[in-house]
């Protein structure tokens, strides 16, 4: 029988129809280091302690972790989970540019300092300019919901494609600097591997207008921190919204707690917080679980690895 951990634990409900669609699996919730196969998460530095691990489907989009020279031991297959997050990353980040662009969260400051006060002119949101980095699926949903709001919409990718009708304008990657020149807003939903490790720099954020909002949902080693503060600190831009860090979880007595020009929320984008993410999940579960069991090939393998 195949020994499979999960962590975390899943929902009940998702639990029994688990069980009961896979009577020649034994599924384990309690760390068992025996087991062949792990769903969900383990910490990069503890999976090579699973001696008889052959395949670990990550719950994440984003499995750079796991993809650095070392991490898993030789022939590990890794998976991850796109698109099951795609909606809830998107509206993740279509609320970031709405609050950001009202200013709500400096409303909220004033809140706490118990401050009646105006905090000025604001944009209208169908003369905004976005430009979405990382134009995959969770880009094309947010470039939906963003044009449906009459938004200026830009995208930026790495291969070049067919652009489609809700977005306005198409650029490779390598055009970066001229996709961000001109916008508002700029959106990361870049993964954190390879190439893109600090690819926005100093320079990268200058050349952006000083009035420009820019929202993370990709990960957060995408700039050094040392580089954000810098940002943050000389006002190269006007707001700064990031889910994801360098460093996570942010220790409390980081600085970066402290600009009222950075909105910090702690990893959540994609978090499962939509039932539908995490239904679809496990129905991607099922579906490799069979393959598995079948000797088929599995979907999402990921196969890159990295030195870093």
């Amino acid at each position: 029988m195949i020994k499979v951990f999960m962590n975390p634990k899943p929902r009940e409900a998702y639990q029994r129809k688990l069980e009961c669609f896979f009577n020649d699996y034994e599924f384990v919730y309690e760390e068992d280091r025996d087991a062949e196969v792990i769903i969900g998460s383990v910490k990069p530095e503890q999976i090579r302690e699973f001696r008889n691990l052959k395949w670990f489907q990550s719950y994440a989009v984003g499995v750079d972790a796991y993809t650095k020279k070392g991490v898993l031991p030789e022939g590990v297959i890794l998976c991850n989970a796109p698109h099951v997050h795609s909606r809830e990353v998107a509206e993740h980040a279509f609320a970031s540019i709405l609050s950001a662009v009202k200013k709500l969260h400096l409303y909220r400051d004033d809140q706490h300092q118990n401050r009646w006060k105006d905090e000025g002119p604001v944009k209208e949101f169908s003369r905004l300019r976005v430009c979405i980095v990382g134009f995959g699926d969770i880009g094309n949903i947010l470039a939906k919901m963003l044009k449906g709001l009459n938004m200026h919409v830009i995208g930026v990718k790495r291969t070049m494609s067919e652009k489609p009708d809700y977005l306005d304008e198409l650029y490779l990657k390598e055009d970066l600097y001229k996709a961000i020149s001109d916008v508002d807003v700029v959106v990361s939903i870049l993964p954190g591997a390879g190439e893109n490790v600090h690819l926005f720099t100093l320079d990268t954020f200058k050349k952006m207008r000083k009035d420009t909002i820019f929202v993370n949902v990709g990960r957060g080693n995408l700039y050094s921190e040392e580089t954000l503060r810098k940002v943050l600190d000389e006002h190269i831009i006007e707001t700064f919204v990031s889910d994801v860090y360098e460093k996570e979880p942010l220790d409390p007595e980081s600085e970066l707690w402290r600009y009222d020009n950075l909105v910090i929320t702690p990893h959540v984008a994609g978090g499962y917080h939509l039932e539908s993410a995490y239904e679809a999940f496990i129905d991607l579960c099922i579906e490799n679980l069979t393959r598995y069991k079948e000797g088929r090939k599995l979907l999402n393998v990921v196969e890159e690895r990295f030195d870093r």
